[in-house]
């Protein structure tokens, strides 16, 4: 059996990655434990040390079980009313959480005949998802790197600060499946294959937009490389790849619409998105707003616009770094694309970590920039990572009242 095993690992590279998974949740898992071991009375539970699964329902997995429960109609679900606060603004509600993961954990709920609860279902579901998301993963890296690089690199991802959250009831790990199937279909130009993942991903987790922003670029750059004589980019290419990009700006649209269409409200989402920043009911969305006062409560009002100036920079610079450059123009299109919606639309606080594993790629090349260093000094760079994992989940995910650092 033993030999067996040893032969798997040389022969078979999923055996690899799966095997390099399953020792980063087996981290998390510990983590995991450490961290519910110093938890004390909390919100979700009134004791103290909760039990793992007790421990994962924390946080926004609680509005996605509220979804799973409840579904399209009143609150705590979907409501068809929003909830108002009394000085008239729109109150903290599921409309905010896209209804993907809790979806599918339903679906699964309903193959065991309904005989698994949600806080034992979900997270189960997450990690299982992790396990072929890591496939993906390396499946995506391998069109760049070599094999062990690729390994490497998922194995850094399972290490990455906030992974832990991969196998809990957030919507991650379904997110990053699905957003690692489109990618690797449009790194092969399988353009239309990329489809029903978009599509899965536009109801699970926000920033379809940046994805119709990356294919928008993706086509210029294609079509001039082609004039330059580059790469070719033929016809049917072009229509496919327009088609696609028309495609996925309406897919990203498609939540705050149907948000509208629900609630009779056309910026029911975006209000509701708002009620996590501020309590005013004339509040409005205000592009680089949520950086700009980063930078105003840092250097002070005069220098917020420079501040997110050289944020934009920084990712300019970014991209083409030698190491990133390696990527190819697919990643570095879509990581460039996404922290640009980043700093376009989020607000940052102690969620920026878990916010930005979309831009995963950025790990790969990483491990392109780590893959000749000693066995010894991976070793210590793991454990470093799995310090920092630590760091994480008793900052963001150990809860004390009163608490401003969700995960």
């Amino acid at each position: 059996m033993v030999d067996r095993l040893k032969n798997l690992w040389v022969t078979e590279w999923w055996f690899r990655v799966l095997s390099a998974w399953a020792f980063t949740r087996l981290t998390a898992t510990a983590l995991f434990l450490w961290a519910a071991s110093i938890e004390g009375p909390s919100y979700w539970v009134p004791k103290s040390n909760p039990n793992y699964f007790d421990f994962l329902t924390f946080w926004d997995v609680g509005w996605y079980q509220k979804i799973f429960d409840f579904g399209l109609g009143d609150l705590p679900g979907y409501s068809v009313h929003l909830p108002i606060e009394p000085n008239g603004a729109v109150a903290q509600n599921a409309w905010a959480f896209m209804p993907g993961f809790p979806l599918l954990v339903r679906a699964m709920t309903s193959v065991t005949g309904d005989v698994i609860e949600w806080k034992f279902m979900a997270p189960t579901v997450s990690l299982l998802l992790s396990f072929i998301l890591a496939l993906f993963l390396y499946k995506i890296f391998a069109l760049r790197f070599s094999d062990s690089v690729s390994l490497w690199a998922v194995t850094l991802f399972g290490f990455s600060v906030c992974s832990a959250v991969l196998q809990t009831g957030y919507a991650e790990t379904l997110g990053l499946l699905l957003l690692a199937i489109a990618l690797y279909y449009l790194m092969q130009h399988r353009y239309f294959m990329a489809l029903p993942a978009m599509i899965g991903l536009s109801i699970t987790r926000p920033g379809m937009v940046s994805f119709a922003l990356m294919l928008a670029l993706m086509w210029l750059l294609r079509w001039w490389r082609d004039k330059k004589g580059f790469d070719e980019f033929p016809r049917v290419e072009r229509w496919k790849l327009a088609i696609l990009t028309l495609l996925s700006g309406v897919l990203g649209l498609a939540w705050p619409l149907f948000a509208w269409w629900a609630t009779g409200r056309i910026d029911a989402y975006t209000q509701t998105e708002l009620a996590w920043r501020s309590a005013d009911p004339h509040r409005q969305l205000e592009w680089f707003g949520g950086w700009a006062n980063l930078g105003a409560s840092m250097f002070g009002v005069f220098w917020a616009p420079m501040f997110v100036i050289a944020l934009l920079l920084g990712i300019v610079w970014l991209l083409f770094t030698k190491t990133v450059k390696t990527l190819g123009y697919e990643l570095r299109l879509w990581v460039g694309a996404y922290l640009f919606y980043v700093l376009l639309f989020f607000n940052p606080q102690s969620s920026t970590f878990r916010i930005l594993m979309p831009a995963f790629p950025l790990v790969a090349a990483f491990a392109l920039r780590t893959a000749n260093l000693s066995r010894l000094a991976k070793w210590f760079l793991l454990v470093g990572l799995t310090v920092l994992q630590m760091v994480w989940l008793a900052i963001c995910w150990v809860y004390q009242s009163p608490d401003f650092t969700p995960p």
